[in-house]
């Protein structure tokens, strides 16, 4: 199979995953921010879980036959919650009532989160759920998706990476491929416009290698696992793979004044989705 690169500048970037572990004697903070900040806006982005006490299977991050499962937790600016996006997947609706937020999960499951804490950096939670109370310290990834319908974890955008239950045609394979381009233009965004300055990869099905200025596709022998279980079989998504090595051959234009690289890859990603 032959490689494909795409680039203008080769530096590699490396991301570190690290699982939550208890802390003991860590208290509830009561430190909601000040009147004048939003924080409903604060809360809206993705949250990855760092620590947790009392926690229940779900709060651990961990690897299964090669397939990473991260926890955390998305509040989007519809109401829309969705816990461990990176993980086993849950959708819910959410309100807000003070500290207080609640929870229906579409599952038919109920949840009470209360904030300990909230700011631009951390968030600290107390989850009440099945008379089970866990306290969850979470790290802000400094996200925002300010459109819904633009958030890359929105059951419209993230439905390519559930497995389909049957086999599906070139034409539905090669939609997977390509709404799996557009969840990475929105996944950029939404670094952008939260002002990060990193980002990471890690637990996302994925079958790019990323560059400043370049992005390549992993060759079949390092295809991502979780990826390849985004299609119904190892075989469909080498097709899958193959339609977007073919993709990356095309000439694109990068815009070589944009100094954030995610943006200036944003840009590229939403070309080649509109190429496929």
């Amino acid at each position: 199979m032959r490689n494909s690169l795409l680039f203008f500048i080769l530096s590699s970037f490396f991301f570190n995953c690290t699982s939550p572990t208890p802390r003991a004697n860590k208290k509830l903070v009561s430190e909601i921010v000040p009147a004048e900040k939003d924080t409903f806006h604060l809360l809206c982005q993705y949250w990855q879980l760092d620590d947790a006490d009392n926690p229940t299977p779900k709060d651990i991050s961990f690897s299964d036959n090669g397939i990473q499962l991260q926890s955390g937790i998305t509040f989007m600016t519809d109401s829309i919650v969705i816990e461990n996006p990176r993980g086993e997947m849950t959708y819910g609706k959410f309100k807000i009532n003070g500290n207080t937020i609640n929870v229906n999960f579409d599952n038919g499951t109920n949840a009470v989160y209360k904030i300990g804490k909230i700011n631009e950096e951390d968030l600290l939670l107390k989850r009440t759920e099945n008379k089970k109370s866990s306290e969850l310290t979470y790290k802000a990834t400094h996200t925002y998706w300010p459109d819904a319908g633009k958030d890359p974890f929105s059951k419209q955008n993230y439905q390519w990476a559930i497995k389909p239950k049957k086999s599906e045609t070139a034409a539905e394979i090669k939609n997977r491929a390509k709404q799996c381009v557009q969840f990475y233009v929105y996944y950029f965004d939404g670094f952008v416009a939260g002002g990060a300055t990193t980002v990471s990869f890690d637990a996302l099905p994925n079958c790019f290698n990323w560059y400043v200025g370049g992005i390549t596709i992993q060759s079949e022998k390092k295809l991502d696992k979780k990826w390849i279980n985004s299609f119904y079989s190892k075989e469909e998504a080498f097709q899958a793979r193959q339609m977007l090595e073919d993709a990356l051959m095309k000439k694109y234009d990068w815009d070589t004044t944009q100094t954030n690289w995610l943006k200036q890859t944003a840009l590229v990603l939403q070309q080649i989705h509109d190429g496929m």
